[in-house]
């Protein structure tokens, strides 16, 4: 048993940044092409999705393209159902775009700022009365920093999807049992939030009195003429014969993947057409407005898309659920969705009125890959930062390390089962690398990619070096939670377990043939080794220590192994903490507190033998230095957010 544990565990408006003509002496030109030629663009797209569906495994994509108020283009490629060799039509089949459903969301806000009814910077617990959340601030949440992601709450997907419709909480239930804990101040810094968006969508349901789904529909999909969109899980029986299945290519094959019940419905429930979201584009574009039907003002709809929030002023930020982006002397909004099976992207250029929209029904890159290259395509940069130009960053070397999000998961046990971490390394050719793309340093701590289309900078506040990426804001990790040192401490304590696991029954053994062979009549040792050795009596204390030590031991072990079993299969259908914690997770969460109730006893009992000196100097020695391993082990497993019942 013990050489199976041990081989087990041995496994502020933002403003555009130009480079200046000598920072770019050398430069690639790239045509622009013009998107009033209808044909180029068909022959574009027709182009690409016959190269890359393939080549990046996807069965079906559906794009639409928006233009002067009205749909330019659009087409389906590939299937919507594989085994049926049914295909994608831009106007009938239906795709989960997960969190775009966000801009519908605000968009629904916005509606009731306009009547009135809401401000958006009164505080969120104003308009909420079957729970409240905790501000633990002086500064209260409000609506605004819900709709940028700057509430300060943390980030806690555990237990947001149901695997069957039965399961499905209702909004109020699911948001007051999922109440994440706010751990930074409001309006500080911004951080991805589900929840924040979902509470968005239940604030529209408890001002406007009606169920948020059913607001949607009468407010936004109606007037806009959306009737192959909704926020039912399943569709209604209409549409749910047009849903594409989601896919994951995977043993040479397209698996369907499982129809996901999403509790956070504002947040990430739409299923729509290609068709039907150009109208929302349009009416985005065009001041709120579908031919006759307005769903927003025009002043409103310029307040939803102008930037409220920027990390730093020199690069791009978030407006009301749209993230900001900018390309040459184009700001560009937008907005992404992930979803099991699916993958989307929408981006709305208002300078030039144009909309583009992808979808595909597979879990991959290939929406986010189309976006770039249409925007290479149309709206080119012409001057790429040039990397024999590139400043030498070696008074940067500073911002070499790990980075870890500023709040994530830093209050459930997610930290421990989808840790996120990134890497930045400054090349020696004074590049710095950053989530596998390369930046040159264009101004002080601003770095621009060098395909020209990104900006990330850093700044130093105190001791800590943060890193911000558009709408994401990380933090240069401190020594102690790199991973590297996290699994040596894993292994030390590993081994000293182990140490504490053999080292009773070695003794009963040796005590064993000691006596029925004389072993020790053969083997000259120290005999002070020897009686610590063969020495089999004991006081009470003594006793009770040896017994607490082997079974803190023991169960220790049993956690790390058994945990060590489950990590890889954490993202198989039955261990996936979306669907909540299941009972593996919970008897294997009950050991630290059944070791840490045992380490406070044990930890008592070596107080009273050093206090009575019992036992030999080399024994108190022992015992106190497992105590101290066990004790230590349980701030380790704190730190990972696993003692107790964190979700």
């Amino acid at each position: 048993m013990i050489a199976v544990l041990f081989q087990t565990a041995i496994a502020t408006p933002a403003r555009i940044i130009h480079l200046q003509p000598q920072q770019t002496p050398l430069t690639v030109h790239v045509e622009k092409q013009s998107l009033n030629h209808l044909q180029g663009l068909k022959k574009f797209v027709d182009e690409y999705f016959a190269e890359k569906m393939d080549e990046e495994k996807v069965p079906g994509v559906a794009v639409v393209v928006v233009k002067d108020g009205k749909i330019y283009f659009q087409q389906g490629y590939g299937y919507a159902n594989v085994d049926e060799k049914k295909p994608v039509v831009p106007d009938k089949t239906l795709f989960r775009v997960a969190s775009i459903s966000k801009l519908f969301t605000a968009t629904a806000i916005m509606q009731l700022v306009e009547q009135g009814k809401i401000d958006l910077k009164n505080p969120v617990n104003e308009y909420i009365k079957d729970f409240q959340l905790d501000n633990n601030f002086l500064q209260p949440i409000t609506i605004a920093n819900l709709l940028t992601h700057t509430s300060g709450l943390d980030v806690n997907d555990i237990g947001m999807s149901a695997r069957t419709q039965n399961l499905l909480q209702p909004l109020s239930e699911h948001l007051a049992k999922r109440k994440p804990l706010q751990i930074q101040p409001p309006g500080i810094i911004s951080t991805y939030s589900n929840y924040g968006i979902a509470l968005v969508g239940y604030i529209v349901e408890r001002v406007s009195r009606i169920p948020f789904a059913e607001y949607i529909d009468k407010k936004i999909l109606q007037p806009l003429g959306m009737q192959h969109t909704t926020f039912l899980q399943p569709p209604p029986p209409s549409l749910k014969s047009d849903l594409a299945i989601g896919y994951e290519y995977k043993d040479n094959f397209y698996q369907p993947q499982p129809y996901t019940y999403e509790h956070q419905v504002p947040a990430i429930a739409l299923s729509t057409t290609a068709t039907d979201i150009a109208n929302f584009m349009i009416a985005h574009l065009n001041q709120g407005r579908l031919y006759d039907n307005e769903i927003l003002q025009p002043d409103t709809v310029k307040e939803m898309q102008r930037q409220h929030f920027t990390s730093d002023t020199r690069i791009p930020g978030i407006a009301y659920a749209f993230q900001e982006q900018f390309r040459n002397d184009v700001r560009i909004i937008r907005h992404g969705g992930l979803i099991e099976g699916f993958v989307s992207q929408l981006i709305l250029i208002p300078q030039d009125n144009i909309g583009v929209f992808v979808v595909c029904n597979s879990t991959s890159t290939l929406d986010s890959q189309f976006i770039r290259e249409f925007l290479n395509r149309y709206y080119p940069i012409e001057n790429k930062p040039n990397l024999a130009a590139a400043k030498s960053l070696k008074a940067l070397r500073r911002l070499n390390g790990n980075y870890l999000d500023t709040i994530t998961s830093q209050t459930t046990i997610k930290k421990f089962f989808e840790p996120y971490y990134f890497t930045v390394e400054i090349k020696p050719d004074n590049t710095l690398v950053y989530d596998s793309r390369q930046y040159v340093q264009v101004a002080p701590m601003l770095f621009l990619s060098l395909e020209g289309d990104k900006y990330i900078s850093f700044k130093q506040r105190k001791n800590a070096i943060y890193l911000f990426d558009g709408i994401f804001t990380l933090r240069q990790k401190n020594w102690y939670e790199n991973l590297s040192f996290q699994i040596l401490l894993y292994k030390i304590f590993f081994s000293i377990f182990i140490f504490a696991c053999l080292c009773q029954p070695v003794k009963l053994a040796l005590i064993y043939f000691n006596r029925k062979f004389k072993l020790f009549n053969f083997i000259h040792l120290p005999r002070r080794l020897s009686f610590i050795i063969t020495e089999n009596q004991s006081s009470y204390i003594i006793s009770r220590t040896k017994l607490l030590i082997v079974l803190i031991a023991y169960v220790n072990l049993l956690f790390i192994v058994i945990g060590r079993l489950i990590i890889p299969y954490k993202q198989s259908e039955f261990f996936r903490i979306i669907y909540g914690v299941n009972p593996a997770y919970k008897i294997l969460l009950s050991m630290p507190i059944i070791s840490g109730g045992m380490t406070v006893i044990l930890t008592y009992y070596i107080c009273l033998i050093w206090k009575n000196k019992k036992g030999t100097c080399i024994q108190r020695i022992y015992y106190t230095v497992i105590t101290g391993a066990a004790l230590m082990f349980l701030t380790f497993l704190n730190y990972w957010n696993l003692l107790g019942f964190r979700f």
